[in-house]
């Protein structure tokens, strides 16, 4: 037999060997990469979701930001507290969704819902989010006939930040509410102080005018309203009320 021959005989069991190896190394690694592709793929979903909804979030669309986290979170297996916790800022933030004071809070909203929220952002340290909340909490808590509660709410919000005219206005609707007038109107003009552009106080505030009689301090107060958000139909139609001339 000649060397060549030898070699041949030699050679193809090794390159058989060798090309059963590389086929089981493939078949190891092949289901890896399209794991590691299937993960990244996930994950750019799930980044898509997350950032739709802090979309949302910043154009206050609440319901839609809570359905956006909630997906994003379905995705990532349960396993990201992070999009749970924006998921629950923004459930709770729905309640800022209807303006009108007194209205009923949105269905499914429960006040475990705030505490786990508050509870968290105190451990994070993150204090403009705690306002929101605490704010929105608040609100709640008037809803569920707890006056008491709200009032501290809305003053620990002002404690963390003391250029917030949320807390202001809410404080100031609560006093109304209660029958605190003077309390009541101290509050939207130090909130109106703060934020000259804040329409809901200087409605508020105008509306307490119309209850003392005050006509031109009303109008005044309703104009300003009108000027910081025109599309207020509740104060262009209480400015249209104090204009229209007299019957009499």
């Amino acid at each position: 037999m000649s060397l060549k021959i030898y070699l041949k005989e030699k050679l193809w069991p090794f390159l058989a060997g060798m090309g059963s190896a590389a086929i089981m190394v493939l078949a190891f690694f092949i289901p890896s990469l399209q794991d590691q592709y299937d993960r990244y793929q996930s994950r750019k979903i799930i980044n898509k979701y997350e950032l739709l909804g802090n979309d949302f979030s910043d154009e206050e669309r609440y319901d839609m930001a809570e359905q956006a986290y909630q997906k994003a979170f379905e995705l990532s297996d349960s396993k990201r507290l992070d999009l749970e916790i924006k998921r629950l800022e923004a459930k709770i933030n729905r309640i800022n969704m209807n303006p009108q004071w007194g209205a009923a809070p949105p269905e499914g909203l429960e006040e475990i819902d705030f505490q786990y929220v508050l509870h968290l952002q105190k451990e994070a340290g993150d204090s403009k989010k705690r306002v929101a909340a605490l704010n929105s909490y608040g609100i709640f808590l008037v809803d569920s006939k707890k006056v008491k509660e709200a009032e501290t709410a809305f003053k620990e919000a002002m404690a963390l930040d003391s250029s917030d005219v949320l807390a202001y206005v809410n404080l100031g609707n609560l006093y109304d509410q209660q029958g605190k007038k003077i309390q009541a109107m101290q509050y939207y003009l130090k909130a109106i102080t703060r934020d000259n552009d804040n329409g809901r106080a200087h409605y508020n505030l105008g509306l307490l005018y119309v209850e003392q009689g005050k006509a031109e301090e009303a109008k005044k107060e309703f104009s300003e309203a009108i000027r910081a958000d025109s599309s207020d139909a509740d104060a262009k139609a209480q400015y249209e009320m104090l204009i229209k001339p007299s019957d009499h």
